[in-house]
């Protein structure tokens, strides 16, 4: 699979870039791949691997205790699992069960590590860990060239709470996934599989080098959507940003937020540019800089495809 991947990323409206709760992951099969960390980030890579592109959107809910270490269990959760699990039975119940299941070794770590710094853990912070952490989103995407036809391809995707999934063709909105929004949780004390899974949305669908995929959560989901259905092009008003530097990223998102037109939560948003042979200028379909394997905004994880 060879595209540009581009990850926007904001905390919310006078908040701490630290106090940022989402967490993406990006990457392939193998389990190469990268999570930003938190904070505002405008990051790209080049993905240039055989298989599947693999993008995982956690959206932790921040009055839960250590929500972005949650989401960023999710997310490599989600990274991991085979794209069959994704639309199958409880499959991807199961994905979210088992990072569950890794979150009592996480806390038992972090309550130590309290510890060694002369803080221990208050009471009331005790409270909020029993009750567990919480994500009101988690949607994995897997996109994934056709094994012979040039330029196109399937995607999978599914989704638990209130994040969303476009395709952009040409000047259209193509498709939306979810088609409606439904409020849910994922948490870190665990859940019947089969009783999640009744909740799980999932879809299939198809690319071709003409599109560009977004995986969004609530705050930048709403935007795109309700600008599109406005008769807007929300992907023409994210062509500055998404080639541009944090700083920018902020300046944009502050003028639409004053103007009440963009949630004042945190931001994030995943932009997919399927490719056919070398990668495109910043005049070809959809705008953006031409990327490398290398961008060093990349770091401290290494682009995809090293």
């Amino acid at each position: 699979m060879r595209a540009n991947v581009t990850v926007l990323a904001l905390h919310r409206y006078e908040g701490e870039p630290l106090e940022y709760e989402d967490a993406v992951w990006v990457g392939d099969g193998a389990g190469r791949g990268f999570l930003p960390p938190a904070g505002p980030a405008c990051r790209r890579a080049r993905v240039d691997r055989p298989g599947a592109l693999r993008v995982a959107l956690a959206d932790g809910a921040a009055e839960s205790l250590l929500a972005r270490r949650w989401a960023e269990l999710l997310v490599r959760a989600c990274g991991a699992a085979p794209t069959p699990l994704l639309c199958g039975g409880t499959g991807f119940a199961d994905v979210l069960a088992r990072a569950a299941d890794r979150w009592p070794e996480l806390t038992r770590r972090y309550l130590v590590e309290r510890d060694r710094r002369g803080m221990p853990v208050q009471p009331y912070e005790l409270r909020k860990l029993e009750r567990g952490a919480h994500a009101s989103a988690v949607l994995a995407a897997h996109v994934a060239p056709h094994p012979w036809l040039s330029g196109r391809g399937q995607w999978a995707a599914a989704v638990l709470g209130d994040a969303y999934l476009f395709q952009v063709r040409g000047d259209r909105l193509w498709r939306v996934f979810p088609s409606s929004r439904r409020p849910d949780v994922a948490t870190s004390n665990g859940a019947d599989p089969a009783a999640v899974a009744r909740r799980v949305r999932c879809a299939r669908g198809t690319w071709t080098d003409r599109d560009l995929l977004y995986v969004a959560n609530d705050t930048a989901g709403a935007w795109f959507l309700r600008t599109a259905l406005a008769g807007g092009r929300p992907w023409e008003e994210l062509r500055e940003p998404a080639a541009g530097s944090p700083r920018e990223l902020a300046r944009w998102a502050a003028a639409r937020r004053r103007a009440g037109i963009l949630d004042k939560g945190d931001l994030t948003l995943v932009r997919i540019d399927p490719m056919v042979g070398p990668a495109r200028t910043p005049g070809d379909r959809g705008g953006g800089r031409s990327l490398t394997r290398s961008d060093p905004r990349m770091s401290p994880s290494p682009a995809v495809g090293h």
